[in-house]
């Protein structure tokens, strides 16, 4: 059985053309592919991140771990920061580590979350290794106006975030990791929060959409601009 985005309800009321991908039944497209790569590129479009993988890994080591594992990294692993991961695991694979309050979280392309879960678990060796994919929901803006967009929907500040920052904020008790920076190239803002607030987060955006020119876009579109993006390692 297919796995469903918490943000499902919504893709349907945008009328989204569902297909499957690495097991998640997600939105192809909404109706105008053009329309979202143009998006993309010049404005800002929404994506759903949901089948990106989520691994936390806790406790002291933790960082040993992932370094047991990824042979790679863009930069230290700073508190309240993100960096780019490489190993080799089942071929070459590269992810996004995070860290926030002390925990690092991976961030993995859809298709590799199984494998990655894998290694981190033979590796773990007392570390705690939990894959959050299903209990959280994630979803991306991307673009070159994509914060300046999403300054005007969020219920908080990020004036604050600067390429390559994490932050977690609360709204009405829920938690949320905002994330700036984007799988796709050039500047992007993601979210994280727990699957069951994915429909208001998801709503919130659909709902100022047009004020804020945010166009939904597929996940063809998100195909097409990561195999064209450059990442440095």
């Amino acid at each position: 059985m297919l796995k469903t985005s918490p943000f499902d309800s919504v893709h349907r009321s945008l009328e989204a053309n569902f297909g499957e991908y690495a097991g998640w039944s997600l939105p192809a497209d909404f109706g105008d592919t053009a329309a979202e790569a143009d998006a993309l590129s010049g404005h800002c479009a929404v994506v759903d991140l949901c089948s990106f993988g989520r691994i936390s890994v806790k406790g002291a080591g933790a960082a040993d771990v992932l370094d047991s594992v990824f042979s790679e990294k863009s930069g230290k692993y700073l508190d309240e920061t993100w960096v780019w991961v490489k190993g080799d695991i089942a071929g070459e694979v590269v992810c996004r580590v995070i860290r926030i309050n002390g925990e690092l979280v991976v961030v993995t392309p859809p298709e590799q979350t199984d494998a990655v879960l894998k290694a981190l678990e033979t590796a773990a060796n007392g570390v705690n290794v939990t894959d959050m994919t299903e209990k959280t929901a994630m979803l991306g803006l991307y673009g070159p106006a994509a914060f300046e967009s999403m300054q005007g929907v969020l219920p908080f500040d990020i004036d604050h975030l600067d390429e390559g920052d994490v932050d977690k904020m609360s709204f009405f008790m829920i938690s949320f990791t905002l994330m700036r920076g984007s799988w796709a190239g050039g500047d992007g803002l993601e979210l994280i929060c727990p699957a069951a607030a994915g429909p208001m987060a998801a709503s919130a955006v659909a709902k100022y959409r047009h004020k804020h020119n945010i166009t939904p876009a597929g996940m063809e579109c998100l195909k097409a601009a990561m195999a064209g993006a450059q990442k440095p390692l």
